[in-house]
């Protein structure tokens, strides 16, 4: 039988980068070269060695997955990635992200690198290919985006 109410089985969304339900998801790790947070959207460097957050006129390869060993095993709440870290960036799947301003259900998502939030619209704003938003946000709220990059 298929879990249909995923709010029963896992805790509701709490941050940045969480994974939004149980549906298989794909993620790639790469290395950090500059501080990643959570929930990001990032960019390979110049050589494709590694990843930062998005910059102006960069390309978004994926959001950077929350990782809950900072918070349960470390009692660490830094809710990034150091610098030199491996970071799971996904690529496929439905993930928690901060929204910039208000959002509505089915919007394209874009990303404002000069906030790192995520919006539908906006000046100097950069389109993460293949994602919808899947529920309806204001401005500093988590929003459930689904993403679906090769």
């Amino acid at each position: 039988m298929p879990i249909t109410n995923y709010s029963d089985y896992m805790e509701p969304a709490g941050k940045a980068g969480q994974l939004s339900n149980y549906q298989d998801y794909t993620a790639d790790t790469y290395a950090v070269e500059t501080l990643v947070p959570f929930g990001a959207a990032v960019q390979l460097n110049a050589t494709g060695t590694a990843i930062k957050p998005i910059a102006t006129a960069g390309t978004v390869i994926g959001i950077a997955l929350a990782q809950n060993i900072h918070d349960w095993v470390e009692k660490k709440d830094d809710q990034n990635y150091p610098v030199g870290e491996p970071a799971a960036i996904m690529k496929r799947g439905r993930i928690f992200v901060v929204a910039g301003g208000d959002v509505i259900n089915g919007q394209p998502v874009k990303v404002d690198p000069a906030t790192q939030k995520f919006v539908a619209s906006g000046a100097a704003v950069i389109d993460v290919t293949n994602a919808v938003f899947k529920n309806n946000a204001s401005a500093d709220q988590l929003v459930e985006i689904e993403i679906n990059l090769p």
